[in-house]
């Protein structure tokens, strides 16, 4: 039987919606046994490219179109984006084990799942809580300069307003009153001595204190200490959390070291280790992220019970987290409840180790970046 008849009778076995179907594709694409790929050169044999997956069709998008290819992509019901967000924050695990099992091309890569994440959350967390800002609204309290209290020498209260015009306005008055109560346990004489050292927070007998004393006049730390104490940190609390995204990528690895030596029995590579704490921080970061939105809506809203709702959320992501990255051990590695638990405790420990060893990197980096 020839070709033609064999297609022939191909066609007329399947249903007519089929045809039909198979009619109008051949109609809207063009004969591709001439064409090209525009992007790889490869010859076209069908709808796509099947060397470089671009489509045949390469007509210039106006606006439009742009806009709504761009608004199909993101809430298509089967775009992957969306098949991956469900089950990193209700499955514990399983998006790294599907991973694993070279299910891949279903979901969102775990890197760029992290870094969209990781951008969603520091932008949410820049949020103003509209709600908690309008019942914090500063009170006007008038309140006149008050005596001087007993067992403190008059000039050190003089000085006194120079160290409490230091705090929030709203956190002065309790701030003074703290400072007063502290210096009346002292002698008249040292009260002095203690409140020139806050004037002076960047002076050598200050920083001796905190450091060794070989570093005590060294120009380069007084100097950094001075352009941080300059505005009260507020020029260096903010180039930290600028280049908290960059320590994550430091704080990833070293705590991954740690995950190689818990299960050094598993057979596992250490970059199977870095991909379960990748999906692990893309979920924390897609929680917290969910809590920072609704948070910021309900600040719209005046009323107690926005206030409930949003601690109600940030209460549950508090004890899920832990939960989550306990099942997920369990899940990814196979162990029993004994093994998991106690491997959970120690990779706590080692949590803790790790961000605060990349903590001070980063506050190192900071400082030295705004000397």
């Amino acid at each position: 039987m020839s070709q033609e008849a064999d297609t022939a009778s191909l066609n007329s076995s399947l249903p007519t919606e089929r045809k039909n179907a198979l009619a109008a594709d051949a109609a809207t694409l063009p004969s591709v046994a001439e064409q090209r790929c525009l992007n790889c050169d490869s010859v076209l044999t069908g709808e796509y490219c099947a060397h470089c997956g671009q489509h045949v069709k390469h007509h210039v998008h106006s606006t439009r179109e742009m806009f709504g290819e761009l608004i199909e992509d993101l809430f298509h019901t089967d775009h992957r984006v969306w098949r991956t967000l469900k089950p990193l924050l209700i499955r514990p695990g399983w998006l790294t084990q599907e991973y694993l099992r070279g299910k891949r091309v279903s979901y969102t890569p775990p890197f760029r799942l992290y870094i969209v994440l990781s951008l969603l959350f520091f932008l949410t967390a820049s949020l103003p809580d509209h709600h908690s800002e309008s019942d914090s609204a500063p009170t006007t309290t008038a309140t006149s300069p008050s005596a001087v209290p007993a067992g403190i020498n008059p000039e050190v209260a003089a000085a006194l307003d120079a160290v409490s015009a230091r705090l929030p306005e709203k956190e002065r008055e309790e701030g003074r009153a703290r400072l007063y109560e502290s210096l009346k346990t002292m002698p008249v004489e040292q009260q002095r001595e203690v409140l020139n050292r806050m004037l002076n927070v960047c002076s050598p007998d200050s920083v001796g204190e905190v450091l060794p004393g070989e570093l005590q006049h060294n120009e380069r730390l007084l100097g950094i200490c001075r352009s941080i104490a300059a505005d009260n940190g507020r020029e260096f609390a903010s180039a930290m959390w600028h280049h908290v995204p960059q320590m994550m990528f430091f704080f990833l690895p070293l705590l991954a070291l740690s995950m190689k030596v818990l299960y050094l029995g598993s057979r596992r590579f250490y970059a199977e280790h870095v991909l379960f704490l990748v999906h692990f921080h893309a979920f924390f970061f897609l929680a917290v992220t969910i809590r920072n939105l609704t948070q910021w809506l309900f600040g719209w809203i005046p009323g107690a019970w926005a206030d409930v709702i949003t601690g109600t959320l940030t209460t549950a992501v508090v004890f899920y987290t832990p939960w989550y990255l306990y099942r997920s051990l369990r899940q990814v590695y196979g162990q029993g409840r004994f093994a998991t638990w106690s491997k959970f405790i120690l990779l706590s420990g080692a949590y803790f180790v790790s961000l605060l060893l990349t903590l001070l990197g980063l506050v190192i980096f900071t400082a030295l970046t705004l000397g």
